[in-house]
């Protein structure tokens, strides 16, 4: 996993303090330790509603400590599994 540990604190604290109850995984190139580069690709399991507005809020917050772009995937409760879900699983939880 290619976070330091600033940047695996600031994705907990971002998205566990919007989602206490969540789950979230890092997946893409920086779950991988032989890749370079790479935008920071996450996926939270919403145990909660998350509408657009605090979706981009949260990515927004977690640009600055990352220092990278921030890609936030968030499947909402109901909301029918699609494949992405399943490949996003695949990566590293946090």
């Amino acid at each position: 996993m290619r976070l330091s540990p600033h940047e695996l604190d600031a994705v907990r604290r971002t998205l566990y303090g919007a989602d206490p109850n969540g789950r979230v995984w890092l997946f893409g190139s920086r779950a991988d330790d032989s890749r370079r580069g790479g935008d920071i690709d996450l996926y939270l399991e919403a145990s909660q509603p998350i509408d657009l507005k605090t979706t981009l809020a949260l990515e927004y917050r977690l640009t600055s400590p990352c220092d990278a772009k921030v890609d936030l995937l968030i499947r909402r409760p109901f909301e029918a599994e699609q494949p992405i879900h399943v490949i996003a699983r695949q990566g590293v939880p946090l």
